[in-house]
This record gives C-alpha cells, sequence and structure tokens, in this order.
C-alpha cells in the first residue's frame, strides 16, 4: 500500500497530491464525465489546477504500481 497525501490547497486553487511513487490521475465529475487526467513522474508532490471547477462532488482516480484508489472530493 502506498502513502498517498490528498488535500485542496488554502487559496483553493489548487488539488494536491504528494506521494513518493509514479502515478497516474483522473479526475471526473458527478456524472463520470473525465475532466483531467496526467501522470506524476519523479516530483514528490502534483498540483492540478481547480480554479474553473463549478463546486461540487468529483471523484479522483489514482493509480500506482497497478493499485487504483479512488477518492471523492468535495469543492
Amino acid at each position: 500500500m502506498h502513502r498517498i497525501g490528498i488535500y485542496i490547497d488554502p487559496s483553493g486553487s489548487f488539488l494536491i497530491i504528494e506521494t513518493p511513487s509514479a502515478l497516474q490521475f483522473e479526475l471526473r465529475d458527478s456524472n463520470d464525465k473525465l475532466l483531467i487526467t496526467g501522470n506524476k513522474l519523479r516530483q514528490p508532490s502534483l498540483s492540478i489546477s481547480i480554479k474553473r471547477l463549478i463546486k461540487g462532488s468529483y471523484t479522483l482516480k489514482i493509480t500506482i504500481d497497478g493499485e487504483v484508489v479512488s477518492k471523492t472530493i468535495e469543492l
């Protein structure tokens, strides 16, 4: 199991993912529409801009070494 830190920065502009491992991610809205996708290779953290997203529920899906973790994000 990988240690993953997920939080929204104090300004509310970025979703931060912290883990030492490389990963792939998807951010989907409440209708399961893919909004943002990407990866993190060697850096210790990843900042995803959420400035343009409206308030609501989103699903963050992270894949690390074949293991999938899903988390609901509330904006």
